[in-house]
């Protein structure tokens, strides 16, 4: 999923943004760090978003997992 390039998300706006709406104070040494990890999120949020689409109703996190019937009815 690509945005169109109308779509493009100013990062260094939406890092003091964010850093100020939690009022948390981002130093001048950091910023450079913080903005370098915003870019590798969105760069890698294709990959969750696009794959998303993929999941069934037997896809289960790996923190509850509850066992399905295989498709074609046999058992485990």
């Amino acid at each position: 999923m690509n945005k169109p390039a109308d779509q493009t998300v100013d990062l260094q706006a939406s890092m003091d943004s964010t850093a100020a709406l939690l009022g948390l104070p981002l130093h001048p040494d950091h910023r450079p760090g913080v903005l370098h990890y915003l870019k590798l999120v969105v760069s890698l949020a294709p990959l969750v978003t696009d794959f998303a689409g993929t999941l069934s109703v037997a896809d289960e996190s790996g923190n509850s997992f509850v066992p399905v019937a295989p498709a074609d009815g046999a058992q485990p």
